[in-house]
């Protein structure tokens, strides 16, 4: 048996990732798959790229956090992103190290791999032919995955972007999206991810969950003060205005 823990949708949040990673450790997961968004939103860039190459047996691709960073901003900035959140990211580009900058250069947009004769795809959302994200559904029914989907030839297609947790079976494709790790989207300090089980020609698939104090990065957003602080914490952490 192989035991893959799946994490996506990180967002500079190393206390959900520490977090995370032990429950990996103690479902003694071979190897964890990253479907991209390591930066962007929280805290601590650093600290989370400097967490995530650590992760020995990774697996990991581009979200379009990162493709910020590999193709830079400026005016007009991609995806109706205004100015505050352009300057948010900016300030975390800045916070970044060379060393974590070369890190998520090399990362790629989609990953295949094979396990016990099932073939996984690895990505951070749909991509077109020119890798751009496409056909953003929040909430994606078995048909409209069959559609966004079709040209990735894999038994086990595995993403994120959207934050919410989702899973479709259809006839001959697995859709995992086991929820965003960083951004609870509540005033809560939980932490989403998955672990995908392959054994004797079947599959199996759980969510789980882990806690940390999301207090903790909060005290933490508001020393630092960042661009766009005051609506990230209402919007990803639940924090009423």
């Amino acid at each position: 048996m192989i035991k893959i823990g799946i994490i996506a949708d990180i967002h500079n949040n190393v206390m959900a990732l520490d977090s995370m990673l032990k429950v990996f450790e103690n479902e003694e997961c071979d190897e964890i798959i990253c479907c991209g968004d390591i930066i962007g939103i929280g805290p601590f860039p650093e600290e989370t790229v400097t967490k995530v190459k650590s992760i020995k047996n990774l697996r990991c691709v581009l979200g379009n956090h990162e493709i910020y960073l590999c193709k830079g901003l400026k005016p007009p900035y991609p995806d109706s992103m205004d100015e505050e959140e352009a300057m948010q990211h900016l300030w975390e580009h800045s916070q970044l190290s060379e060393d974590s900058k070369q890190f998520i250069y090399q990362l790629p947009y989609k990953l295949y791999i094979e396990k016990h004769g099932f073939k996984i795809a690895i990505m951070h959302y749909c991509l077109d032919k020119n890798n751009q994200f496409i056909n953003y559904t929040k909430k994606p029914t078995t048909d409209e995955c069959d559609l966004m989907f079709a040209e990735v030839e894999a038994d086990i297609i595995v993403y994120g972007h959207n934050h919410e947790a989702l899973v479709n079976k259809g006839k001959n494709k697995l859709y995992i999206n086991c929820g965003s790790l960083g951004c609870p989207h509540k005033f809560e300090g939980l932490a989403k991810g998955g672990i995908l089980s392959i054994q004797d020609g079947e599959i199996e698939y759980h969510p789980v969950t882990a806690t940390y104090d999301l207090q903790v990065l909060l005290n933490k957003a508001d020393d630092i003060n960042y661009p766009a602080k005051d609506i990230i914490k209402h919007i990803f952490y639940g924090v009423n205005k």
